[in-house]
């Protein structure tokens, strides 16, 4: 497991005098546990999750701790009490499967979003304090005790009172893909060629963002190719000058894409935009497992029940049939619940006895404010 370094900082003009015990005036009545050591790391593989353990010590530096109660939240599950040391210096010590057993949840129910906090409840003699902040009595203005002020001290002195673990998923292998490097791309409006609702494929215009992209070899570096195609009905508007292909505009999508410079943008068609993927041949015998991931990043605004973003993915089995996977099919106020503003990710999973994957996205806005980006579409394979 990789180390994380975990930075000290030293708060309200506070400096070290050799004891642990620099907040005593602050937290004594209120209570201040600490890590005995800097932790070895706060950040966990969520694909191996379950396989994790996790140890430190707490002490009491004020040396007037009760009890110490670490309740456990993810997102809008709090587990109370999911651990309780009845006397410090003690140990905090469990699995990840521990982790998810109080929680109720699977592997499969992790995000990366969401970080597991954990909020200690710590009694002393003087009363029961939590991680809020500091009791004020306004009778004798005086500070009374309460949560350690998370604020102050969110990540200093090694403070074991609030404290978050965060998920990453490690970046599968890659058999082939595609992150928008290859196609010539830049911040500019693209051309329609035919008439604003006239469904047709969209060709490239010279000097302007590519739309289509023809693959210039076949090794596991060299991009994949794409076409993009446009559909409307009546009642459809159409466009005649809008940001649809290849984009080097960082800044729309929180100033990084997820793999290089560039990204696949898609602005207010007023119809469907379909965007199909090269067929990706897998040898399936040298690799039986597989699987097709793409990453999206949809622009905050109000969408409507109209607003529509399906991916999905056409695959080819070795006994010769074929299916039609769905990865992923949002409307409307599914896009705006918390998928906004970042990147997230659509992915099969791995499947066994595939021989070709053909990816698919397909959207439907019709608003300059309801942007949807692409990036790292990738056929990838176990390590």
């Amino acid at each position: 497991m990789k180390k994380a370094y975990i930075l000290t900082l030293v708060l309200l003009g506070l400096s070290c005098d050799g004891t642990d015990d620099i907040f005593e005036e602050d937290f004594a009545r209120g209570g201040f546990a600490q890590f005995a050591q800097d932790l070895e790391t706060t950040r966990f593989n969520l694909l191996t999750f379950n396989e994790a353990t996790f140890s430190a010590e707490v002490i009491d530096p004020n040396n007037n701790i009760i009890s110490y109660a670490l309740s456990l939240i993810y997102g809008d599950i709090v587990v109370d009490d999911f651990i309780v040391l009845n006397a410090l210096p003690g140990t905090v010590q469990f699995t990840g499967q521990e982790v998810l057993t109080a929680l109720g949840l699977t592997l499969d129910d992790l995000d990366t979003a969401i970080s597991l906090r954990f909020l200690a409840t710590i009694t002393t003699p003087d009363g029961v304090f939590s991680g809020n902040r500091p009791a004020f009595d306004g009778d004798t203005n005086a500070i009374v005790g309460g949560d350690t002020a998370n604020e102050i001290f969110a990540s200093a002195m090694r403070q074991a009172v609030d404290f978050n673990f965060s998920f990453f998923l490690p970046p599968p292998k890659k058999l082939r893909g595609t992150s928008f490097e290859e196609p010539f791309g830049n911040d500019e409006p693209y051309t329609k060629p035919g008439g604003v609702t006239e469904s047709e494929e969209l060709t490239n215009n010279p000097g302007e963002r590519a739309v289509q992209y023809t693959a210039q070899g076949t090794g596991v570096d060299d991009e994949i190719g794409f076409r993009t195609e446009v559909f409307f009905v009546d009642g459809d508007s159409g466009f005649t000058s809008e940001r649809i292909g290849v984009s080097t505009d960082v800044d729309a999508v929180g100033g990084a894409f997820v793999d290089g410079v560039q990204g696949y943008q898609i602005e207010d068609v007023d119809g469907l935009l379909r965007l199909t993927f090269d067929r990706v041949p897998v040898d399936n015998s040298a690799n039986p497992t597989s699987g097709v991931q793409i990453q999206y990043y949809p622009i905050e605004a109000d969408h409507e029940s109209g607003d529509n973003l399906t991916i999905i993915a056409e695959i080819e089995r070795a006994d010769g049939s074929s299916e039609t996977l769905e990865l992923l099919n949002i409307s409307g106020t599914d896009i705006d619940n918390g998928l906004e503003e970042r990147w997230n990710l659509a992915d099969s999973g791995f499947l066994n006895d595939v021989v070709a994957y053909t990816l698919i996205v397909e959207t439907n806005i019709d608003s300059g404010a309801e942007d949807v980006y692409l990036d790292q579409m990738l056929v990838y394979i176990p390590e």
